[in-house]
């Protein structure tokens, strides 16, 4: 390993090296907090093994700082540090009203920290505040510039984890789909079948296994990009308590962000990502009857059966609520209706397959000819990376501000979706053309 890797890896380290201790309302965020911390911390273990001999002296202090990280995570992990929701809203509005003010001092102690503004954000754990000098690079000890009018901020990362959980509630697919946190750019995932691997029954102890063709890997390129909404309000929100303002935020962000999440693994349409509905990777099928109100039990079963049995155990349908009621009243041929509403932890199921009721995916009644309306597929097959970071920005320089009071506060953050599916291994059932 040359140089260049060996300065990567200290500054992956370098970003690990504050363990945040900010606090979580519950246990589960806890731990899937932590868990994306290990999972950076196993990234860079690989990596240092890699390192040649030439530089021995530094491999052996960078082995020595991963294994302090991970002792201090294990305890973390642990005993994580307990935090209200009121607590919770408080400390997230509190920051959020000083990125409004520029208070820098407060965003520092709240682990806020300001964005540059360029394609690579700015690490929170590169920067401090110190007094009489400003915002300063970790690693340099130097004032990052004249910061005074930044009006770009990053929420600490705790903070993220926190409004990430709360939107997953509110989502249909986040809790379904393959996620991991994304530490570069772009990543490329392999698409793999359910069984890849052919096995060999040998006759004697050291007999040779034969050779296997090679397979062919095909890969899809997950890229990171930003997204960006606005939370809109009056004068009046900054004489509103630090809590209140907190769930301003949180309500605004998390019902906007859930609904795009659901869209983009659903329905996008390479907008920017190609969502389940939109791929042109599944088995299209239209169902018997003319329109959508001729549709059957027969339609639901023979489309399920286009799906290797393989991969079939893992599928389950998502489609809107107003075709599940049209659905609701179909039977088969022993008069047993086909739809079964989820009961006692028991998921609904249309003809023993689950389903899910998403709001983003085509409503009964604007189904029309040549429509997808339902997709049959394994949701794990949908892979998103989150790259960390949400950044808070204010606009009030607008007509709007001047005449009516009314002024934005614009949050971004970043995130890459991709189908990783083999061809054929999923169903979009339609209408007929």
């Amino acid at each position: 390993m040359g140089s260049k890797e060996l300065e990567a890896v200290k500054k992956q380290l370098s970003e690990m090296k504050k363990i945040d201790t900010t606090g979580f309302t519950n246990t589960e965020t806890a731990k899937a907090y932590f868990e994306e911390k290990e999972i950076i911390l196993e990234g860079i273990v690989k990596a240092v093994e890699t390192i040649t001999a030439q530089e021995t002296s530094e491999v052996e202090a960078l082995k020595s700082t991963v294994k302090e990280l991970r002792e201090g995570l294990k305890v973390q992990m642990q005993y994580p540090k307990e935090m209200t929701q009121k607590e919770f809203f408080y400390k997230l509005g509190r920051g959020v009203a000083a990125s409004y003010r520029r208070n820098n001092p407060v965003l520092a102690e709240l682990g806020f920290s300001p964005n540059l503004g360029t394609d690579k954000w700015t690490n929170p754990k590169d920067v401090n505040w110190v007094l009489e000098k400003g915002w300063v690079e970790k690693a340099a000890s130097e004032p990052m510039g004249d910061m005074s009018t930044s009006d770009q901020y990053l929420i600490h990362p705790s903070f993220e984890t926190e409004l990430v959980a709360i939107a997953e509630k509110k989502s249909v697919m986040m809790p379904l789909v393959e996620s991991t946190p994304m530490t570069t750019a772009s990543v490329s995932i392999p698409v793999e079948e359910q069984v890849d691997v052919n096995l060999e029954w040998l006759n004697a102890y050291g007999s040779e296994i034969h050779e296997v063709e090679k397979p062919k890997v095909e890969l899809v390129k997950l890229e990171a990009l930003t997204c960006a909404g606005y939370v809109t309000y009056y004068d009046e929100f900054e004489e509103d308590s630090y809590i209140e303002i907190g769930k301003l935020f949180v309500k605004k962000f998390i019902g906007s962000y859930a609904r795009e999440f659901d869209k983009q693994c659903l329905v996008s349409k390479n907008a920017p990502f190609t969502g389940a509905l939109e791929t042109d990777r599944a088995f299209n099928v239209a169902i018997k009857g003319n329109s959508i109100d001729d549709l059957t039990y027969e339609d639901f079963r023979d489309a399920v059966l286009k799906v290797p049995a393989e991969e079939r155990k893992d599928c389950c349908w998502f489609l809107h609520e107003t075709v599940v009621n049209q659905v609701m009243n179909l039977k088969d041929n022993n008069g047993n209706p086909i739809v079964r509403r989820p009961m006692e932890k028991m998921p609904g199921v249309i003809d023993l397959y689950p389903y899910h009721e998403c709001h983003v995916m085509p409503q009964f009644s604007d189904i029309e000819d040549d429509t997808p309306f339902a997709v049959f597929m394994n949701p794990q097959r949908i892979n998103h990376r989150n790259r960390k970071g949400i950044e808070i920005r204010r606009f009030d320089g607008t007509n709007d501000a001047l005449k009516f009071g009314i002024k934005a506060l614009r949050f971004r953050k970043r995130d890459a979706f991709g189908l990783v599916v083999p061809k054929n291994h999923m169903v979009i059932l339609k209408t007929k053309a």
